[in-house]
């Protein structure tokens, strides 16, 4: 067990020294071929600086949990003193809840793009019932988008007026919001500029559409609000529990972390709780 746990923790720090060694690498490959081909790197930058590149969204932090998990069972295990097994367990149940926050983040961020993505799309079906143009409806509403949507269609918008191909600008949108509703939005207005036809009815079902995907969202996450709430108190209750049994006779409880069963049960424990954690997570996450 001790083994298999040492193991496991070497894997880890492996895995993370190995990101950051590839990272590095790839940059040394990129600023040796500069130099070879003569390519001054800082002023292509400057050169490119007028054409930004926005970065996508949500912005994602990946690496944060493992590194929260890695960085937790190193400090349990060699600052407290506490049994290899525990602590790995303890880095690994970390490690989960820190992934889940930061999902967690990344989805309220989406969830408020996506309402400023509606509002955004009924702005422009009530300024081409108006008899405006396409450009100038979408100007309408870049003026009344804010963060974190006004960015990126200031970005298509600015391509338009530069000159550049509509269906190239909006399709790019994609790629920086990788959303279902900015990918029918975008699909929406590409057709457009390829066919014509009535945009403002296009649009007023794609503002539906995205809408009815926002209301369902929040349903279900309503429903999975009570679930939650229910585990995070099993969790607390369980180490209040252990607390308690640690203040009333703290020898008998170390005697049984200090075991090899204990140790064992209470790793068990902890990694039961990270691998329920995120199976209540897969089966309360919409997927449509």
């Amino acid at each position: 067990m001790t083994a298999l746990a040492v193991l496991l923790m070497v894997a880890g720090a492996v895995a993370l020294f190995w990101s950051w060694y590839a990272y590095r690498l790839r940059h040394a490959t990129l600023e040796r071929l500069a130099e070879m081909i003569d390519v001054d790197v800082e002023a292509e930058r400057r050169e490119e600086q007028p054409a930004r590149k926005i970065r996508p969204f949500p912005p994602r932090y990946r690496y944060a949990p493992a590194s929260c998990g890695v960085i937790v069972a190193a400090s349990l295990r060699f600052f407290v003193g506490l049994p290899i097994e525990i602590a790995i367990a303890a880095g690994v149940l970390i490690g989960v809840v820190a992934h889940l926050i930061e999902r967690q983040v990344a989805e309220e961020r989406t969830a408020k793009i996506e309402i400023q993505l509606a509002e955004a799309i009924d702005l422009l079906v009530g300024s081409l019932r108006a008899g405006a143009s396409l450009l100038s409806a979408f100007e309408s509403a870049l003026q009344e988008s804010d963060r974190p949507l006004r960015p990126y269609l200031q970005e298509v918008a600015g391509r338009i007026r530069l000159g550049d191909d509509p269906r190239a600008a909006v399709s790019e949108l994609t790629a920086q919001v990788p959303l279902e509703t900015f990918r029918l939005f975008a699909t929406s207005l590409a057709v457009h500029w390829e066919v014509g036809g009535s945009l403002a009815t296009t649009l007023g079902t794609v503002g539906r559409t995205v809408r009815d995907r926002i209301e369902l969202s929040r349903r279900v996450r309503a429903q999975g609000v009570e679930a939650h709430a229910s585990v995070a108190v099993v969790l607390f209750l369980a180490y209040l529990l252990g607390l308690l049994m640690w203040r009333t006779n703290p020898e008998r409880l170390e005697a049984f972390v200090g075991t090899a069963l204990g140790t064992g049960l209470i790793a068990g424990v902890m990694a039961l709780q990270a691998i329920g954690l995120v199976w209540m997570s897969k089966l309360s996450r919409p997927d449509y």
